[in-house]
């Protein structure tokens, strides 16, 4: 524990040092080994940010010449997260994710059925944005698309349309199941689709 303990610390010291190479780096950021940094220079982290051990994370500019990956303030981002920006991902402020989520703006190409996936270009899906005081759960799929603010995303979801501000989603692909109502002043059941249920099914 000790060991583990001198590790991580030595481990943000030495990204702090290379704050000058990020787009910004806050104050009191912490990047725990992570286990691979690709293109600091489009990444934002605002102050209080966590970026926990063994993440990936990379800006591509393989579509865009200045991807932007942005974290706001206090967002905590779990082990071994997965984080590709080719274009445009943002996380807001105090946003909670738990370990070994997935986060996309793009996808490869898949066509060409004589050329391997992987050597195909990538393709641009939607802009990701998460939304302030919002909570992802562990091992989440984000797939080009947008979560609004104070929202719960339920572990192993998969993630392909937008989610509207308070609600809770769940699911693969994922759907709305609760929703804040702010005339009962309570969470409440969704037909899956966003809408409330009836009365009668509340």
């Amino acid at each position: 524990m000790i060991l583990f303990r001198v590790r991580e610390f030595a481990s943000v010291c030495f990204y702090r040092l290379l704050s000058p190479f990020f787009g910004g780096f806050g104050r009191r950021v912490r990047i725990v080994s992570p286990l691979r940094l690709v293109g600091a220079k489009f990444m934002v982290f605002s102050d209080d940010v966590t970026l926990a051990s063994g993440a990936y994370v990379a800006a591509l500019t393989d579509l865009v010449l200045q991807p932007r990956l942005e974290i706001g303030r206090g967002t905590k981002i779990g082990d071994h997260s997965h984080i590709i920006c080719a274009h445009s991902v943002t996380f807001g402020e105090r946003v909670l994710a738990a370990n070994r989520v997935f986060v996309t703006d793009n996808g490869h190409r898949y066509a060409d059925v004589d050329v391997a996936i992987m050597d195909q270009r990538l393709e641009a899906l939607a802009a990701v944005h998460i939304g302030d005081h919002s909570w992802i759960g562990e091992n989440v799929c984000i797939l080009g698309a947008s979560i609004g603010r104070h929202c719960v995303i339920a572990s192993n979801s998969v993630v392909n349309r937008d989610v509207p501000d308070y609600c809770v989603a769940a699911g693969a692909p994922a759907k709305i199941v609760r929703r804040y109502s702010p005339e009962h002043g309570q969470w409440l059941p969704t037909d899956g689709q966003g809408k409330f249920a009836s009365d009668a099914d509340v």
